[in-house]
């Protein structure tokens, strides 16, 4: 005999339910609790915030966003809020950037410390003297990859190319710069545009409520760049005023030493394409290894290539510098770098030779 099988569903005990319904009102009341928490912290803050502001004399800690951080102008563009932004800038032209890159007689290039060391305002009056308009086209966290990209993207024709060789002839690339490429223009605009967004968004809300890092520390940067120089403009973040006293010995040590040696043969394969293609454009390279403040392998390559290369090479390394972020110079070492270093560049005869006649008209 088949035993009938009822075709109702079979109901949960009243105690399952009960402890399920307990549990959900539980996690319901840590929700409210914690939002409450964040709403009351806020407004708590916002308050002391605008009282703050009426009350000078009993005045809380003031953060760079309540001082006032300047807003990105016509002329500037975000190029770093914690990851760098300059590789989608280039890759795609936003904010039209290339245009003064194209029109500049002089290109500087390297990575980071050459954002920081080749500074527009402190290389542009000594190229006045010549009639020369330099540019600094210089990436963070960069080698030579990105800057060879960008001239034959854009057909770039400067008539000198001024390199911190700091590792630039390996020719490596970057995850930023890799990430851009691949992500399309489409996906490309959605992030770059997207981020400063954020960050204007971000710089409004923290006037009012500022960010736990304001208390805890600020080393996180955001710099702007000039669209017509390459000029960095620090918006946010601290200066370390960190000591860069030391020189490179005129041998490096056994551990650098290795290391350069297993840099060589990959730094001869993209010093050939790099030299190629600025010979076949007629441009001039003038090679130098600003201070690093660290083990100096990137001088020591530079220096190590340059014996193979026989390349014009300019010395450019200064003691009792300033370091601005870890290794990278602050402004007036950098004003110190340029007034030893573009003086020799100048004094270059084939520099001269490129020198604009008298009423020679800029591009």
């Amino acid at each position: 005999m088949v035993q009938a099988v009822s075709s109702f569903p079979v109901r949960p005990g009243i105690g399952t339910r009960r402890r399920s319904q307990s549990a959900a009102k539980r996690t319901r009341r840590a929700i409210l609790n914690l939002s409450f928490f964040a709403c009351s912290a806020m407004v708590v803050l916002a308050a002391a915030r605008w009282y703050d502001r009426l009350n000078p004399l009993l005045r809380l800690e003031h953060t760079e966003y309540q001082a006032g951080i300047p807003d990105i102008s016509a002329d500037s563009y975000l190029s770093a809020r914690g990851a760098p932004l300059g590789y989608s800038a280039f890759t795609y032209d936003w904010d039209h950037v290339v245009e003064a890159a194209r029109k500049a007689d002089v290109l500087f290039l390297g990575n980071s410390r050459a954002v920081y060391g080749f500074r527009p305002q402190y290389f542009q009056p000594w190229l006045d003297r010549i009639g020369l308009r330099g540019f600094n086209m210089s990436f963070f966290g960069g080698g030579g990859f990105m800057p060879l990209y960008v001239i034959r993207k854009y057909d770039l024709h400067p008539k000198m190319v001024v390199v911190n060789d700091d590792g630039f002839l390996l020719l490596e690339g970057t995850r930023w710069g890799e990430a851009a490429r691949r992500a399309g223009a489409w996906g490309d605009f959605k992030h770059y545009y997207g981020e400063t967004a954020l960050w204007l968004v971000q710089k409004r809300l923290h006037q009012i409520v500022p960010p736990l890092r304001a208390f805890t520390g600020r080393r996180s940067l955001v710099i702007y760049t000039s669209i017509k120089d390459g000029e960095p403009i620090f918006a946010f973040g601290e200066d370390e005023g960190k000591p860069m006293r030391e020189l490179p010995a005129a041998e490096p040590p056994p551990a650098v030493k290795t290391i350069v040696d297993r840099a060589v043969p990959p730094s001869r394969l993209g010093s050939k394409e790099f030299f190629d293609e600025m010979d076949r454009r007629g441009i001039l390279v003038v090679l130098t290894a600003i201070q690093d403040n660290g083990e100096f392998i990137g001088y020591y390559l530079a220096k190590r290539m340059n014996e193979e290369n026989k390349r014009i090479y300019v010395h450019a390394m200064l003691p009792n510098l300033m370091g601005q972020a870890g290794s990278h110079m602050d402004a007036r070492s950098s004003q110190r770098l340029m007034n030893d270093l573009m003086p020799k560049i100048l004094a270059l005869p084939q520099v001269q030779a490129l020198a604009r006649k008298p009423g020679e008209a800029r591009p």
